[in-house]
């Protein structure tokens, strides 16, 4: 593999589309109360078919479909090809549906039966299973296309951008006739949905639907009519983008790819680490005139943990029912309010109430379901309605609570303006906070606009390097910048020395080594011979500097202000 920098060129600031840096952190609330650690669950296990060699040797990507059923896989009844409602949902299988489309021109496209019936019949223990399926998938392709009914398509959807690990495409479709009528839908939407998939434009977007050559985002888009082929909309917010021939559109980005590359991209609710037995019954009560609160009641004895409210207006709920919630918060029962007009924000909340913001309530329930699954802490479930659950964007201005005249100041503003690096959700940069190696090598690969494939990481602790680095880490090992220990480790969390940020910035400019140099730092002596070229030479063009008493300092931690200023005068150094 090749990868190219291109240490001359400004970046766009659209950047965000790409790897961003970190937050150094994650949310709030990911704390004690969330069962993540437990012991190793028994996950099942599926059989993903591997890419074949003729694919392997193909330059296009590789799609895997995973497919489920639904009216995409319906055959019409009685042969009658002109009926549109009266069918079989779930009856042919994806490799022969494949098998009749066009050879795709963007794509090498494989299949992977999970199933084959309506969307309505799966359980959620059965979505528990697609999840990990999907990202069984992930593991091995370039990205999915997911095939199921257009009934509960939007709840299936937004579960899997809930849970799906992978920031690789995944990609929603399915039809609103059945596959062997006159005029169906399903041939046109399967194939451009692999091409939205292959187009590889929704990495890092989270889970989207792809229908009738309109892309949504899982967690905003609805069914809006029972028939009609246009039935998928987000409301207020619209489409993500379209599919006009040959070109995949993408005309706005949702708040979960402005986090590209962040730790907080990847939400907590991590299958692997529960049993699907631990997803808690949630359900919905319907708000209406007089309503009673007879379901509320039947809910709560029959199990539920949780319960969404589909309220009129602002969320507003009958006294009767307002009597069974308040009675139902007393048994430890979680409520989340919704509206039922299909768009609009609700806030508020309080004892035992939590405001679901613009989630309809279908969307609600997946998240409430899988909130609970995780914690039994009200304030954590609430914490991550209003962080995960709203993915609200933040106005990045690159001015920050803690960067007034701060030495590094100028420098921090530009990096964020490049799309290198990144404030914390609370408006402040932290600027004197120390940096990991893998934090780093995320900034420093950002910076040089890497593109193509980065290698297998074949490190011993490969695992513990973050999905949001390990991109950058590939690329960096590939382009020889960095390197791991004698003990063959990466040691993604370690606080980042100054002599090995030095030489990754020198490995990554190409200079040239120079045997037997002398830094002129006071401590030369306790500069690391191997590093030693590498500070004489990035000093030499100003790129860092040394500390007090004019020493180096060459086993001390980097700071994000340190790095980021050393890493904006290596693009300032590298221009002609």
């Amino acid at each position: 593999m090749i990868v190219l920098f291109h240490l001359n060129g400004r970046r766009k600031l659209l950047a965000p589309l790409l790897a961003l840096a970190l937050l150094g952190a994650l949310l709030p609330g990911y704390d004690a109360s969330v069962r993540a650690e437990q012991a190793a669950q028994a996950l099942p296990t599926f059989a993903i078919p591997p890419v074949s060699e003729a694919h392997n040797a193909s330059p296009l990507p590789n799609v895997i479909v995973v497919a489920t059923g639904g009216t995409i896989a319906g055959a019409a009844r009685d042969g009658d090809k002109t009926n549109f409602q009266n069918y079989a949902a779930g009856t042919y299988p994806m490799a022969d549906m494949v098998a009749q489309l066009p050879t795709h021109e963007t794509a090498d496209v494989s299949t992977f039966q999970f199933g084959n019936k309506g969307s309505g019949g799966y359980a959620i223990k059965e979505l528990y299973d697609l999840s990990l399926a999907v990202d069984a998938a992930l593991a091995i392709y370039d990205s999915a296309v997911v095939t199921t009914g257009t009934d509960t398509m939007e709840e299936i959807a937004y579960f899997l951008d809930l849970t799906v690990r992978s920031e690789k495409p995944v990609v929603v479709t399915g039809a609103m006739r059945p596959w062997d009528v006159i005029g169906s839908d399903g041939p046109a939407n399967l194939y451009q949905a692999i091409k939205v998939a292959g187009s590889n434009k929704t990495k890092w977007f989270g889970t989207v639907v792809m229908l009738n050559d309109v892309i949504h985002a899982a967690r905003e888009v609805t069914k809006s009519n029972a028939h009609r082929m246009d039935t998928f909309e987000t409301p207020m917010f619209g489409a993500l983008g379209y599919v006009d021939d040959p070109a995949v559109r993408i005309y706005r980005m949702n708040a979960r790819a402005l986090k590209a590359g962040q730790p907080d991209w990847a939400t907590p609710f991590d299958l692997r680490t529960i049993s699907k037995d631990e997803l808690p019954m949630v359900e919905i009560v319907y708000n209406y005139q007089e309503a009673g609160g007879g379901a509320i009641r039947a809910l709560v004895e029959d199990g539920a943990k949780g319960i969404v409210t589909a309220g009129t207006g602002a969320g507003g709920i009958s006294s009767k029912m307002s009597a069974a919630r308040t009675e139902a918060i007393k048994q430890g029962v979680t409520f989340v309010s919704t509206t039922r007009t299909g768009s609009g924000s609700i806030d508020g909340g309080g004892n035992g109430i939590i405001a679901g913001d613009n989630l309809n309530p279908q969307h609600a329930r997946m998240m409430l379901m899988l909130s609970l699954a995780f914690s039994d802490d009200f304030d954590t479930v609430k914490q991550w309605f209003e962080t995960i659950g709203t993915q609200d964007i933040a106005a990045e201005d690159a001015f920050f609570g803690d960067t007034a005249s701060h030495w590094a100041e100028a420098a921090i503003e530009a990096a964020v303006a490049a799309g290198i690096v990144k404030g914390y959700p609370d408006g402040m940069f932290k600027p004197n906070l120390t940096v990991t190696r893998s934090e780093f090598a995320v900034m420093l690969m950002n910076a040089l606009d890497a593109e193509g494939e980065g290698a297998s990481l074949t490190f011993t602790d490969a695992g513990k390097i973050g999905a949001w680095a390990k991109e950058a880490v590939s690329r960096a090992v590939t382009a020889e910048i960095v390197s791991g220990y004698p003990d063959g480790s990466f040691r993604p969390g370690a606080s980042i020395t100054r002599t090995e940020m030095v030489s990754m910035l020198a490995k990554a400019m190409m200079l040239e080594p120079e045997a037997g140099a002398v830094t002129g730092f006071a401590d030369d002596r306790s500069i690391p011979v191997w590093a030693k070229s590498a500070v004489k030479a990035v000093s030499a063009k100003g790129i860092v500097q040394g500390r007090v008493n004019n020493k180096f300092a060459p086993n001390d931690t980097a700071t994000r202000a340190e790095a980021v200023t050393a890493i904006m005068n290596m693009l300032e150094a590298s221009k002609p």
